[in-house]
């Protein structure tokens, strides 16, 4: 199982080439957060335009994979970011939560362009494109 970012579901819904070839070669084994859910319509709702297209096209999107969820995240989580600001490689909060859902899951690879915040957190592989 493969975790999808925020930025790749983004760029995959703009149909952006390097997102899209990632999305083909991996797309039986992709999944993502309730937090990647979060984050994609929080860009979408702060859109001042009609976005009832962009929300479809998510919705299809997370329609398709496997949503990762957990009722333990909060201590993991926590456990990590507080690591990372002890070692000054401080990252979001949500990257945090979802790495925490990802482990809760057996999960330890995810796609994204964010490898400087990932990589931060032992055990992720990192998939970029």
């Amino acid at each position: 199982m493969i975790c999808a970012d925020s930025n790749f579901i983004i760029d995959f819904l703009k149909n952006k080439d390097g997102a899209v070839s990632i999305f083909h070669r991996y797309k039986e084994d992709i999944a993502t957060t309730e937090i990647n859910i979060f984050e994609v319509f929080s860009g979408i709702y702060s859109l001042k335009k009609d976005i009832t297209q962009e929300e479809s096209i998510a919705d299809s999107f997370f329609d398709s994979v496997p949503i990762l969820n957990s009722n333990h995240f909060g201590k993991l989580s926590a456990k990590h970011f507080i690591d990372l600001i002890k070692r000054g490689k401080e990252i979001g909060q949500n990257d945090c939560f979802i790495a925490a859902i990802m482990f809760e899951n057996g999960c330890n690879q995810i796609i994204t362009k964010d490898k400087e915040h990932f990589e931060r957190i032992k055990g992720i592989k990192i998939i970029s494109y």
